[in-house]
C-alpha cells in the first residue's frame, strides 16, 4: 500500500530542519574544523552559513514546484528528462549523504557517551542507528515529537555555551584575527554543519501545505543555524583555544569543563540528545530518497514499500541503515563527515544548475516561492551558489576524493546503463 500521512505543519518543519542542522555541526566536528580554521573557525562558520543559505533559496523555489519527497533527484529528473540518470545520481549521491550523516553522529555520540562510560565506538555508534531506525520505521509523526524535544534541548544547549562566552571580557576577540587558506578549508568541513535543510523537501508528502510551509521552513531554519553557529563558535574561542578545541574529542564537554565540571557534564549530556537527533532525521531523509525514487522505478520497487499500518518506507529505512553500519567501517569521524560534504556539494551545485535550466525551459511552471535577483530570466544567486560549491569541492583530502567519486561514478554509470538497455 503506498502514500504517507499528511501530519507535518511548519513548526514541525523548522524543528525537523533546525534539529537536524544543529546537531550534524556544533557537536560534531566543530573541534575538526578548529584544526583547520584556528582561531577563525566563526568565519568558516560564517561562510559555510552563507553558502548553503544561497543554496537552500535554490531549494526553497524547487520545493514549491516539485513538492515531493526524494528533493534532488525529482529536481534533477524534472530538469532533465532525456537523462534521467543525472537525476538518479543525484539522488543516490544524497541518500548516502544522509547515511554519512547518521554514520558521523552516530560516531560522535559514542565519544560523548566515552565522557560518562567507557563503552566500545562501534558497538555505540551501530546500536544508535538500529534503534533510531526502528524510531524512523514506527512513524513519522512519534519521530517528530523525539525531533521535538531533542531539538529543545540542543538549542539550550547552545545558548548556554553562548551564555558562558558572554560572561568573560574576551568574547569577540576572535574576530580580530586575519583569515588564512585554512579558513577556506575549514569551510569545505563546516558546510558539513549546515546540511538537513534539504531534508525537509523530503518531508513533503508528509507535510499539510508543501507550498507554503516548505519554502518558510528550509530558510528559517538555515537563519537559525547560522546565528547561532558563529555565536557559539566565537565563545568556545573565547573559552578555549582552537588548538584544545581541535585535540578534543567532545569539545563543547571540554569548553564548559574550563568553567565547571558539572557544566561539561550537562554539555555532555546535551550533546548525547543533539547527535542522537541528527541520526534519527538523517535516516528519515535518506529513506525518503530511496522511497521516491522507488516509486520512480528508478530503484527496484521494494524501496517504494511502505508499511500498511505505520505508513512508513521499511525497507528502504533498512538500506540506509544498512549503508550507515558500512561507513561505520572507515572509523574516522571527520572522513565520515568529509564523504557526506563531498556528495552533497556535488548535488548542491547540480541543483542550482537544475534551477538555472528549469527557468528557462519552464518559466512559465507555478513557483510559490522565486529566488530574487535575475538578469533576465537567468538567476544570479543560483550561478554564485554553484560556484561556491566547485570552490568547496576542491578542498577535501584524497582518501574522501576515493570514496565519494568513486561511489558517483560507479552510480552514474550502472544508471546510464540501466537508461540504455
Amino acid at each position: 500500500m503506498n502514500g504517507l500521512n499528511k501530519t507535518l505543519g511548519l513548526p514541525m518543519l523548522i524543528f525537523y530542519g533546525t534539529g537536524m542542522i544543529l546537531g550534524a555541526g556544533i557537536y560534531s566536528i566543530i573541534g575538526k574544523a578548529a584544526a583547520l580554521t584556528g582561531e577563525t573557525l566563526w568565519l568558516g562558520f560564517a561562510l559555510a552559513g552563507f553558502s548553503a543559505f544561497l543554496t537552500a533559496l535554490s531549494y526553497a523555489e524547487l520545493a514549491t514546484m516539485f513538492p515531493k519527497a526524494g528533493a534532488e533527484f525529482v529536481f534533477l529528473r524534472e530538469t532533465f528528462k532525456k537523462a534521467t540518470w543525472i537525476g538518479s545520481t543525484t539522488g543516490i549521491a544524497m541518500a548516502l549523504s544522509g547515511a554519512a550523516t547518521a554514520a558521523t553522529v552516530a560516531l560522535s555520540f559514542s565519544n560523548y557517551l566515552n565522557q560518562f562510560i567507557q563503552a566500545p565506538e562501534f558497538i555505540t555508534a551501530l546500536s544508535v542507528l538500529i534503534l533510531f531506525t526502528i524510531v524512523a520505521i514506527i512513524g513519522i509523526k512519534t519521530s517528530g515529537w523525539v525531533t521535538v524535544i531533542s531539538t529543545i534541548i540542543e538549542v539550550g544547549g547552545l545558548i548556554f555555551i553562548i551564555y558562558l562566552g558572554l560572561t568573560s571580557e574576551k568574547f569577540g576577540n576572535a574576530l580580530e584575527t586575519i583569515p588564512h587558506l585554512g579558513t577556506i578549508s575549514g569551510s569545505a568541513l563546516i558546510i558539513f554543519s549546515f546540511f538537513g535543510f534539504e531534508n525537509i523537501v523530503n518531508l513533503a508528502e508528509e507535510t499539510k501545505n508543501p507550498e507554503r510551509d516548505l519554502p518558510r521552513a528550509i530558510l528559517i531554519s538555515v537563519i537559525i543555524a547560522t546565528i547561532l553557529y558563529i555565536l557559539v563558535s566565537i565563545s568556545a574561542l573565547t573559552i578555549l583555544s582552537a588548538e584544545n578545541l581541535a585535540a578534543s574529542e567532545a569539545p563543547l564537554m571540554s569548553v564548559a569543563k574550563v568553567i565547571s565540571e558539572k557544566y561539561a557534564k550537562i554539555l555532555g549530556a546535551v550533546a548525547l540528545f543533539s547527535t542522537a537527533n541528527t541520526a534519527l532525521i538523517s535516516l528519515i531523509g535518506a529513506s525518503r530518497i530511496l522511497y521516491s525514487m522507488g516509486q520512480a522505478k528508478a530503484l527496484p520497487q521494494a524501496t517504494a514499500i511502505v508499511s500498511p499500518k505505520r505508513k512508513t518506507p521499511w525497507i528502504a529505512s533498512i538500506v540506509v541503515l544498512i549503508a550507515a553500519f558500512l561507513l561505520l567501517l572507515v572509523g574516522k569521524l571527520e572522513v565520515v563527515a568529509s564523504v557526506s560534504s563531498l556528495t552533497t556539494m556535488v548535488a548542491f551545485f547540480a541543483v542550482n544548475v537544475s534551477l538555472i535550466v528549469l527557468r528557462y525551459s519552464q518559466p512559465d511552471l507555478k513557483r510559490a516561492f522565486k529566488v530574487p535577483l535575475s538578469l533576465g530570466k537567468f538567476p544570479i544567486i543560483p550561478a554564485i551558489a554553484a560556484l561556491a560549491s566547485i570552490l568547496f569541492l576542491t578542498q577535501f583530502e584524497s582518501k574522501v576524493y576515493i570514496i565519494g567519486v568513486s561511489f558517483l561514478v560507479l552510480s552514474a554509470f550502472g544508471f546510464w546503463l540501466k537508461e540504455k538497455t
